[in-house]
């Protein structure tokens, strides 16, 4: 039998069948075959470089031969170019110009003679011998060379001296920068003779010149001269009209082939060069022809000795074919086949001692097959037509006759035949391992049995049976199916128990004092935030999950609990989880003693009290948060009871004095300074009314956020030195020493009027807080990107308890009883808010030394000021209509506005006031808003609707905002505020 050749299959086409004489020949070819290319490869590898070698050397021959031919034309026209400029041939004399060439040598031995001809080619002068009129084509060339202003060489010439030919080199003359003249030389075609000469020839090859007309000028060559005008070969016409320069294999003069290089020479010439090609070819054919012959007699030696090595080698494999290891095989010479010979004798040998092993397996497998306990099937083909039985395999299904009968099911799938175990590894050659299968018979309980096949295969793989085996587990599945359920009914149980801890938040635990042991439910382990999957531990693992605030309470009452022999106890801690949050818990222990008093075991329960800690602190923060509420209530309440308290004190002290100067007028003395002094207190404590009407509504307006704020570039340091100054004026710092810090050029994008109305309610309150004789210290300056204002004072200081709520409305230090400094409680409060509103802050430091405010405002760099003209509107008297349903207010302001020439009509209702504007349409009409019959909105719309376009005022004790506003849709087109401000009322009467 061969064994199969698999080896290399994937790469390798296989060997061929053939006799060793064969194969050895065939070997000494492939190595000698690659040896003999390798020779030929280099010679012809060598042919070609001494080729290459060949051309370029001819390249340079001819490039060197034309760069010679060219210099030597070069010079010949640098020569005639510097005698164009001769002194005579510039002045036009032509006779002192050829009398110099007969005072001279020639210029050059290449020269046969100079000549001069005019533009028109008519000739001047002629220094050869003898002379003789050009010929046309001269002529001609002589026109070019004039027309063009270059210098220009002739075609070869026919015999001119003495028979033999020549070349014309020209070049123009120029007098005055125009060409009068063309100057040129003979030159004997023996000069480009010994010129070739002289510069060399490859060995047996030769030089050439040529014109443009392609005809030799000269040549230098082994076989003699040849004629000088003769013309190139049609080959070599070819080539140099196809390419300007180039190296091949072309026709010789005179016959044969050779290599040539050719390559201009300028002004339309050539030059070529090359060496005969036969010598060459000839030295090349007796190298390849050497080469080959070697070549055929390696191949004919190799192959006698394959055929003599094959014949010695093949003889003794032979006869150990036919005969046999045993049998004498002669003298062998080769060491394999006598080692071949000895291991066919082992073989034998070992051949016999396996087939007596063999022999033996074969019973011992016998034995197993038939006395395992674990089914045995064996298929003796594909089908399973033939099938063997051992006997537990017969036990199990019953025999082989039987075992038609027995149903097979997997996984409650009924099994075909052919989808049988045993069938499908005999079948598909495929095994099955581990397949669990029910069999069911007809008159007996089913049986559960594990089922494996393997397939048998044959030398080519191919399956000729298969082997299979059926495990009994039928006791194990009875005994799988007893623990499954009782696993499934403690499961069950076990969920109850979780579902009731987590519905529960409760936990169960149980700690044996003994062994230090612990051990608790899942719910307990999730109170105490334990993701692990152990149901016990040390008591000091649960110990540490306990919050260590309250760590050490819970040992204190545990060791209590020991040391009182108590049973039960109840702790309540914290838990620290995951996350940073923090569990209560509530945990109930039952302790158990032995007879001698020691702690045997401990079981309790835990259950989450978070909630309900939760809902007691939210319950005590609830109160807290209500007793702080009702606190700030009973505060607001007494700070509006002292508000009220304060602004009754401070309405009836210039009421009181305004009453007291109305009953001075009233009496009607005849002391004129008495009545003036009385309408002075009147007017002060009027505006000091008005002033306190206004800080209240202002701080009204800041606090509901409806005041804006009219930014524009402001220099502070002027704004304060200006409200300080206008303090001195009044003689309200006269009391106090007033020292001032102002940095100048702090400018801040800010309203002029809020700023003021800050600094002066600083510089109010500590000219109020400040005792008589004190400093006050005024600061301002620039602090990088902020401005910062700064009041001192040395007055008694803030209390700590009230310098937290200093900004708060209503908020004031302790007064004197006679309240001399007076004031409502709101001027921080709206130093504050103004302050904020200009994005900038401030703050207050205050001891017994003394109080500082400190504001900070966002500063900005100073503008670009443009001066600023100032307008004043001249006032004039005008027709004015007063609408009031107040008496004395409208005889008050009557009064005021007839002493200032105005003509004035009133009304005292809303019916009345319409009527009176519609019949007289004053210049201006000032009406009250809360009148009787039509308020003021009302009559400003029907008079607008009625096309009344005079000024309306509106007059009304409400300023917010939304007043200004509402009036301003009516129809007015001013709003003034009770009690008028004379000047703004005269302001607002001058405007057109």
């Amino acid at each position: 039998m061969n064994p199969p050749r698999t080896l290399g299959r994937s790469w390798w086409p296989g060997w061929p069948r053939a006799s060793l004489r064969t194969y050895l020949v065939a070997m000494i070819l492939l190595g000698t075959l690659p040896s003999v290319l390798l020779m030929s490869w280099q010679v012809f590898s060598s042919i070609r470089a001494e080729q290459d070698q060949l051309d370029v050397q001819l390249q340079r021959s001819a490039e060197g031969l034309a760069h010679g031919v060219e210099r030597e034309l070069t010079a010949s026209m640098e020569a005639l170019s510097i005698l164009s400029w001769d002194d005579a041939l510039q002045r036009g004399d032509v006779e002192a110009f050829a009398a110099s060439f007969a005072e001279q040598p020639q210029m050059r031995a290449a020269w046969s003679g100079v000549f001069l001809l005019d533009p028109d080619g008519q000739p001047l002068l002629d220094t050869a011998q003898p002379p003789a009129r050009p010929a046309p084509w001269l002529r001609q060339l002589a026109r070019d060379t004039a027309s063009s202003g270059r210098p220009a060489v002739s075609d070869l010439l026919a015999a001119r001296f003495e028979g033999r030919f020549c070349t014309a080199v020209l070049v123009p003359v120029r007098v005055d920068g125009q060409v009068r003249y063309v100057l040129g030389a003979w030159m004997d075609s023996n000069v480009w003779q010994r010129l070739l000469e002289n510069m060399g020839r490859p060995g047996e090859g030769f030089t050439s010149l040529f014109d443009r007309q392609r005809r030799l000028i000269a040549r230098v060559a082994d076989q003699g001269p040849v004629a000088v005008g003769r013309e190139l070969p049609p080959q070599a016409l070819r080539l140099v009209a196809g390419s300007p320069a180039g190296v091949t294999r072309a026709d010789r003069l005179g016959g044969g082939d050779g290599y040539v290089a050719w390559q201009p020479a300028g002004y339309g010439w050539g030059v070529g060069v090359g060496v005969a090609a036969e010598p060459l070819e000839t030295r090349a054919r007796r190298a390849v022809v050497a080469t080959l012959s070697t070549a055929l007699v390696c191949l004919l030696l190799g192959v006698a000795v394959a055929l003599y090595v094959a014949r010695r080698v093949t003889l003794p494999l032979r006869l150990l074919a036919t005969a046999g290891p045993r049998q004498p095989l002669g003298r062998i010479v080769v060491d394999e086949i006598t080692v071949l010979r000895d291991a066919l004798v082992a073989a034998e040998a070992q051949e016999a001692v396996a087939r007596t092993r063999l022999q033996s397996k074969a019973d011992e497998f016998e034995t197993l097959f038939h006395s395992i306990p674990v089914g045995l099937a064996v298929a003796h083909d594909p089908q399973c037509r033939s099938v063997l039985h051992n006997a537990a395999m017969d036990a199990l299904v019953g025999g082989a006759e039987a075992s038609d009968t027995v149903r097979m099911l997997h996984r409650g799938h009924l099994l075909g035949r052919e989808e049988q175990p045993l069938q499908r590894a005999a079948a598909s050659g495929q095994a099955l391992r581990g397949l669990e299968l029910e069999l069911q018979f007809p008159n007996r309980p089913p049986r559960h049995v594990i089922a494996h096949a393997a397939p048998l295969l044959d030398a080519a793989g191919r399956p000729r049976g298969a082997i299979g085996v059926l495990v009994d587990i039928s006791e194990r599945k009875l005994a799988e199916a007893r623990l499954t359920h009782a696993d499934r009914r403690l499961r069950e149980s076990q969920h109850l128990v979780d579902l009731a801890q987590e519905a529960g938040h409760v936990g169960f635990f149980h700690y044996h004092v003994g062994t230090d042991t612990a051990s608790w439910t899942s719910g307990h382990a999730k109170l105490f935030g334990l993701r692990s999957k152990r149901v016990e531990g040390p008591l000091a693992e649960w110990i540490e999950r306990i919050h260590p605030e309250d760590r050490p309470s819970v040992r204190h009452a545990l060791a209590r609990l020991l040391h009182q022999r108590a049973e039960r106890l109840t702790l309540e801690f914290r838990v620290a989880l995951e996350g940073g949050q923090t569990r209560w818990l509530s945990s109930r222990v039952l302790v158990t003693y032995a007879e001698d008093a020691r702690p045997l075991q401990a079981i309790g329960i835990t259950v989450d009290m978070t909630e309900q800690k939760a809902a007691e602190q939210e319950r005590a923060a609830l109160v807290e948060r209500e007793q702080a509420a009702r606190r700030e209530a009973e505060a607001a309440s007494r700070a509006k009871d002292e508000f009220l308290a304060m602004l009754g004190h401070e309405l009836r002290n210039p009421l009181s004095a305004i009453s007291s100067a109305v009953e001075v007028l009233n009496r009607g003395s005849a002391n004129e300074a008495l009545a003036t002094n009385a309408r002075n207190i009147i007017g002060r404590q009027t505006r000091h009314l008005a002033r306190l009407m206004e800080d209240l509504l202002d701080v009204a307006r800041v606090i509901s956020g409806k005041v804006v704020l009219s930014r524009q570039p402001l220099e502070l340091s002027a704004l304060v030195q200006r409200l300080v100054s206008t303090m001195q004026l009044t003689g309200q710092t006269q009391q106090h020493e007033l020292q001032l810090q102002l940095q100048e050029g702090v400018w801040g994008d800010a309203d002029a009027t809020r700023v003021e109305q800050v600094v002066n309610n600083l510089l109010s309150n500590a000219l109020k807080y400040t005792p008589e004789g004190r400093r006050i210290e005024v600061r301002l300056a620039r602090e990088g990107s902020e401005a910062v204002l700064e009041v001192r004072d040395q007055g008694l200081g803030i209390p700590a308890s009230l310098l937290p709520r200093i900004f708060d409305l209503f908020v004031q230090g302790e007064r004197t009883l006679d309240r001399r400094a007076g004031g409502l409680g709101i001027g921080l409060t709206l130093v504050r808010r103004l302050v904020e509103l200009h994005g900038g802050t401030v703050g207050v430091e205050s001891s017994s030394e003394g109080s500082t405010f400190r504001v900070r405002l966002p500063a900005i760099e100073p503008p670009a000021l443009h001066p600023v003209r100032e307008t004043r509107l001249a006032s004039r008297p005008r027709q004015v209509l007063l609408v009031e349903d107040n008496a004395d207010a409208m005889s008050a302001l009557r009064s005021l506005l007839e002493l200032d020439g105005h003509t004035v009509s009133t009304a005292v209702d809303g019916v009345a006031g319409l009527a009176e504007l519609l019949r007289l349409r004053p210049e201006v009409a000032i009406i009250d808003i809360g009148l009787p019959g039509l308020t003021g909105y009302e009559v400003a719309k029907r008079s607008r609707a009625a096309g009344h376009g005079g000024k309306l005022i509106a007059l009304s004790g409400y300023g917010q905002g939304r007043d200004v506003q509402q009036a301003l849709r009516a129809g007015f087109d001013a709003h003034l505020v009770k009690p008028v401000d004379p000047e703004t009322l005269r302001r607002l009467l001058a405007e057109p």
